[in-house]
């Protein structure tokens, strides 16, 4: 049995501010600007396989937001290269773009091919054990420094995947 952990992930050249000061009392909320908006991010689709061989991380990069259709065109890609005689199962979080629509509709073709589907509780995020790995590529592999270009974004996330020994599909 072979299970995946499914999630996506977003990287952006600014860094993210984690906290603030204020003097007490005098504290608000404000947006931070950026001068790339959503033209500065790399998104990534990608699973935690978990099987007798180990762990492998395996993931896609996006054109632009995580949709529905990009969802399951990687699960079609992971339904083709399942043993229909071994068990896949692929754990998903409740996305509004995990469910529904053409998922629904290829379920049973993907079964069929030994890779089923399952949900995680609502609100809980901390199931999914991919986020851990998420959280190591954030906060440790990646350089914590501001980018210039999204290309310069993307070279390093890449050599943050191969430390990891991660599988581009």
């Amino acid at each position: 049995m072979t299970l995946k952990y499914l999630d996506e992930t977003g990287l952006g050249l600014m860094l993210s501010v984690i906290s603030s000061w204020f003097v007490k009392g005098r504290g608000k909320q404000f947006k931070i600007p950026t001068r790339w908006g959503s033209d500065g991010r790399v998104n990534v689709l990608g699973t935690l396989s978990l099987s007798g061989a180990g762990e492998q991380l395996e993931y896609r990069l996006l054109e632009g937001q995580c949709t529905r259709d990009q969802v399951v065109a990687y699960l079609q890609t992971l339904a083709e290269r399942c043993d229909p005689a071994g068990l896949t199962v692929v754990v998903l979080d409740n996305a509004p773009f995990h469910k529904g629509g053409e998922l629904t509709k290829r379920r049973e073709e993907w079964e069929k091919q030994g890779l089923y589907l399952r949900y995680l509780p609502a609100y809980c995020p901390f199931l999914n054990l991919i986020e851990t790995t998420w959280r190591k590529l954030k906060g440790f592999l990646m350089p914590r420094r501001c980018y210039n270009s999204v290309a310069e974004l993307t070279e390093a996330l890449l050599a943050a995947f191969k430390l990891l020994g991660a599988v581009q599909i």
